[in-house]
């Protein structure tokens, strides 16, 4: 299992707080040290949860996407440039993302959501 995000992001924090406590093994990839490359995001775009859509993996309650400018916010509102933005900007992606086996199982931290996908 990989969780994706931010070592300094609070939800990432919490979330990871919750998999050491229930003794959950994971691989933690920090989007600002290792940015996502194109190729998995469109794997993750084509085999999302029924749940999860792809703009959903743009946060957009987050300070860098605060500090877009509008230019920049349109690239969310299509997929390809989506794809495009969280590359360029890797901490615009809502997080943190789980995936196992290269596919999304989650997206943020909900502890009733970990608890019912997590348990051993």
């Amino acid at each position: 299992m990989m969780v994706y995000g931010i070592k300094n992001c609070s939800t990432v924090k919490k979330a990871l707080t919750w998999f050491d406590s229930h003794k959950i093994k994971y691989d933690f990839c920090d989007l600002k040290e290792d940015p996502i490359d194109e190729a998995t995001l469109n794997a993750w775009f084509k085999k999302l949860p029924g749940h999860l859509t792809w703009d959903m993996l743009i946060n957009k309650s987050s300070m860098t996407w605060r500090n877009l400018s509008e230019r920049e916010k349109k690239l969310a509102d299509k997929q390809e440039s989506a794809i495009q933005l969280i590359i360029e900007k890797p901490t615009v992606m809502k997080r943190p993302l789980v995936a196992i086996d290269k596919k999304v199982v989650s997206l943020g931290f909900n502890e009733a959501i970990f608890k019912q996908l997590f348990k051993k």
